[in-house]
Parts: C-alpha cells; sequence; structure tokens
C-alpha cells in the first residue's frame, strides 16, 4: 500500500487535540496539512491560543465541539484525561519555551505526546519529561522532519547496509538566508528565535542545528560521543548565534563537522549531508530530494532516484507517487505522522512498531543537550564530552 495514497482498505483514525496553532502560528498548519495527508488523524480538541476569540475561531475553523475547545491547556489536558473518548495523542506546536509545561501535563494525564522540535530550553526539563515518559511507556515522538524523505531513507539503508563500507567523515550543513538583510522588518515568528526568553541558549544551532545533528546520528545509527563548538553572531542586533561550526567525534571514532547559519545568502532551506566511507561516499540535499548521489572509488558516479527498483525496501514502503512526480516536505512530514499512527495503533509495542526507528523523547532530549554542550564548547574554547545521563 502507498504509505500516504494508499486509502483502500480504510484504516483506524486516531482521535488528536493540537496546543497552540491558532491564527498567525508559523508551523501548524503544515502539521495538519501532514495530518490530513497521511489520512490517519482527525482533530477533535484543541487548546489553540492564550488569546480567546483566537482560540475559538481556530476551534470553529476545525469544526469542533464547543465543548472541546479549550481556553488552556490545562483544562485540555484534565478534561480530556476524564472523558470516556479521550483524545490518542496530542500535538504541541506552541514556541519552545511553552513546551515544557503541555507535555508535563499530558504525559502525567497518560496522554501520548507529539512534539515539534526543540523539546525544550533546558536539560533538565528535558530529562524531567523523558522520566515520566520513560516510567509508563508513553508514546512520545519529535517532527524531526527530514527522516521522512524517501531518499533520507535510502541513504540510511545503503549505509547502515556497509555499501559505503566503514565510515569514515560525516558532513552536514544547514543553511539560511533569511537573516542575511538583518533584523528590521522582521515577521513575530522569525524575530523570537533570536530572544533567548523564548528560543533557548542557542538561535540557529537550536533551531536548525538539532535538525542536521540529528540527521547525521539517524544516518549512521551511531552516538555522539565529544564535540568542539564555535557559535557566532555575524548579524548585529540578532540576540543568538546566527551562525555556527560544530566538530564532532561519534562512536567508533568517526569524525563529522556540523555548519549551520541564518544568514547564508542563496540558500532557501540547504540542509545537505555527505556521508564519506572506505569505498564509496553518498550525498543528499534537501532542495533536490528526489535523488541520492552514490559516488565509489574507481567507478561510475550513481544517482539513484526515488520509486526507482533499486530502492531499498523501507525508502519504497514510504514513497507514494510515482518517480518523476516530486515528493516534497509536506509529503515527508505526513511519512512522519504516517508512522506515529502505525506506532500508536501499537500500544506498548510503539517503539518497534515502525520499519525505522522514531524520534522519539530521547532523541528530542539529545537535541536540548546538544546545545547545552555547544554553549560550554564554545565559551571555553574547547572539546567537551556529549552528556549523557
Amino acid at each position: 500500500m502507498a504509505r500516504l495514497t494508499g486509502d483502500i482498505p480504510g484504516q483506524r483514525r486516531l482521535k488528536i487535540g493540537m496546543v497552540g496553532g491558532g491564527q498567525g502560528a508559523y508551523f501548524a498548519s503544515y502539521h495538519r496539512a501532514a495530518m490530513r495527508l497521511c489520512n490517519r488523524f482527525d482533530i477533535v480538541a484543541g487548546a489553540f491560543s492564550s488569546d480567546p476569540d483566537k482560540c475559538r475561531e481556530a476551534g470553529a475553523a476545525f469544526n469542533l465541539d464547543e465543548e472541546r475547545i479549550y481556553l488552556s491547556f490545562a483544562d485540555m489536558a484534565a478534561a480530556e484525561s476524564r472523558r470516556p473518548d479521550p483524545i490518542e495523542a496530542v500535538v504541541i506546536v506552541t514556541p519552545n519555551h511553552l513546551h515544557f509545561e503541555p507535555c508535563r501535563l499530558f504525559l502525567q494525564a497518560g496522554i501520548p505526546v507529539i512534539c515539534d522540535k526543540p523539546l525544550v530550553n533546558s536539560a533538565d526539563e528535558a530529562y524531567a519529561l523523558a522520566s515520566i515518559a520513560d516510567r509508563h511507556n508513553t508514546f512520545f515522538a519529535l517532527t524531526y522532519t527530514y527522516q521522512g524523505y524517501p531518499m533520507v531513507r535510502d541513504a540510511r539503508s545503503r549505509i547502515q547496509a556497509g555499501e559505503l563500507g566503514d565510515v569514515r567523515f560525516m558532513y552536514v550543513e544547514y543553511l539560511l538566508e533569511w537573516l542575511a538583510p538583518g533584523v528590521e522588518g522582521l515577521s513575530k515568528s522569525l524575530a523570537w528565535r533570536g530572544d533567548p526568553e523564548m528560543a533557548g541558549p542557542t538561535g540557529a544551532l537550536g533551531d536548525v542545528g538539532t535538525h542536521a545533528f540529528n540527521m547525521l546520528e539517524f544516518l549512521s545509527g551511531r552516538r555522539c560521543t565529544n564535540l568542539n563548538a564555535k557559535l557566532s553572531t555575524v548579524v548585529p542586533g540578532w540576540g543568538l548565534d546566527d551562525t555556527c561550526v560544530v566538530q564532532l567525534e561519534f562512536e567508533d571514532g568517526i569524525d563529522g563537522l556540523l555548519w549551520a547559519s541564518f544568514a547564508a545568502p542563496g540558500h532557501r532551506n540547504g540542509l545537505r549531508f555527505k556521508i564519506v566511507g572506505s569505498q564509496a561516499s553518498i550525498e543528499w540535499s534537501q532542495e533536490s530530494p528526489e535523488t541520492l548521489l552514490f559516488t565509489p572509488i574507481d567507478g561510475a558516479d550513481r544517482i539513484h532516484r526515488r520509486g526507482q527498483s533499486d530502492n531499498a525496501a523501507q525508502t519504497l514502503a514510504c514513497t507514494s507517487l510515482p518517480p518523476g512526480n516530486t515528493e516534497g516536505y509536506l509529503e515527508a512530514l505526513a511519512v512522519l505522522y504516517a508512522d506515529f499512527a502505525e506506532a500508536l495503533d501499537a500500544g506498548a509495542e510503539w517503539r518497534t512498531a515502525t520499519r525505522v526507528p522514531l524520534p522519539d523523547i530521547h532523541e528530542g532530549v539529545r537535541g536540548v543537550v546538544l546545545s547545552q554542550a555547544c554553549v560550554e564548547s564554545s565559551q571555553r574554547r574547547a572539546w567537551v564530552p556529549f552528556p549523557e545521563r
């Protein structure tokens, strides 16, 4: 069955709620579009805004029963946990500094959580959420969207099958240009990313660098053990790092490099990786997501295309359109939501229900402590161990 277009026979639809995402929210509409596309979720409840009018407006737009349009997430968690037909998961799409409390309350109410990244702004909060989730084996997933691209999964399959030989070096960059002109005239949805009170201790690193870091661990199946970071602010008036360069050391002594920036002209959404092995290298770019470049020693370059018979089984399993009909960002997020639905259907066995590992609470924790370690390293101008707990 095609992952997003196979709608016969039907699959069970899950009742879901949302915290945040009212009029003016930047990313919530993408989540809702992805949920519609994967055809597995119905939004039945929400606390969409701290502004009562915006909250009711969103609830009316989604045709919710009035009693399930909540004016606070605390009321929502309490009321839904008491219902005979509670929501089966909640999606948290508030700004970073407002993630912790709703995540905590819904976890304590026994309701599975899907949270936008980064998880929270402090390591203590991240560890606290992980402790609650682990205590009851409660489903908790992060929307590391780029894991949903078929050719990213194809790269992962090839790397872990040994097609590159021994992995020797891993490189990832995530470059954006939106801050390059300066801070004047920035929209509210972008400006808060430079405010430490809202974005946390890092800017570019915590926002897009976490995606890049997660990508290397996802592809290789190896954990970072040590790092050496330089966090920079090149745009006058910006309150956090807008550029970062991080040397990484992974298990088995593999070296890596991460470069992220908000201020790189010519880069619209420039996530790109290159993995170098002893026998071949592999490259992928988010702005050209349908192809994967495989370059062996002393042989012709190979371009693998999504949907072809030489794709790995897990690649074909998350492919929906025929070759030549582009699948992009929304489809990648929808594939991730389809994974979430499959895992939620599995109940207590949710961690092993999908073809690839889910980005769970522990991946979220690693994104948070990445920022902590990089701030320390940058301040000390020194290598530091990656925090483990």
